[in-house]
């Protein structure tokens, strides 16, 4: 189904491009390590869907099993409509409001929170964010008069990021060109059924040990 033109702030955003993508392609042949031949790569007697308890670093030997097609399938297809889905979202946002999906979802979090307030560090568990890169997107969020930083009154030492009146009236005038291209792009081309499974799957992928960012 083709989408039709995405609703703006004020203009409509050019045509996104393809991202194209070969993540979890397995190469026709073992490649070389930081200077060194690997071993060649052995069986690991694990339970299904149990992670490893660390992902190896360069210049170590991983242990690894190839994918099966199901899983090869499986994998491409859950990379390929992430990739294409978040892309355009993205580059709707950017094109009709200047602003990203990381920062939109930032200031929805804080609009739902008590007092439009919330922990640096519990926002950064809420978007999945690492406290580097959250302090990294807050700050430009923060010239723009979006939200503020203060330090929390019940604890110096910890900071809260609070939504300013500004960064209110900005998200009431962003939020339906992103909700209009979530139902085009997602919520319409699927059944209430398959609403209800691809969020139970992702909740089981994304609510994992290991799978939080660090």
């Amino acid at each position: 189904m083709v989408p039709g033109p995405a609703q703006t702030c004020g203009q409509e955003p050019a045509p996104a491009q393809e991202v194209p993508t070969t993540c979890g392609q397995e190469p026709a042949e073992p490649a070389r390590t930081c200077g060194q031949e690997p071993a060649p790569a052995q069986e690991v007697p694990t339970a299904c869907g149990q992670a490893p308890e660390s992902a190896p670093t360069c210049g170590e030997t991983a242990q690894h099993r190839r994918l099966d097609p199901l899983e090869m399938d499986s994998w491409r297809a859950f990379l390929a409509a992430s990739t294409a889905v978040t892309a355009r979202l993205n580059h709707e946002l950017e094109a009709g409001c200047g602003i990203s999906m990381h920062e939109y979802e930032i200031l929805v979090r804080l609009s739902e929170a008590p007092q439009r307030s919330m922990r640096m560090s519990t926002l950064a568990e809420h978007v999945s964010h690492s406290r580097s890169r959250l302090t990294h997107t807050v700050g430009r969020l923060e010239k723009e008069g979006y939200v503020v930083r203060v330090s929390c009154a019940s604890d110096k030492r910890g900071v809260n990021c609070e939504l300013t009146e500004a960064g209110l009236a900005f998200l009431r005038q962003a939020a339906p060109v992103h909700l209009d291209g979530v139902r085009r792009h997602v919520l319409d081309r699927l059944s209430r059924d398959q609403l209800g499974l691809l969020s139970q799957l992702m909740k089981v992928i994304s609510e994992a040990p290991g799978t939080q960012a660090a």
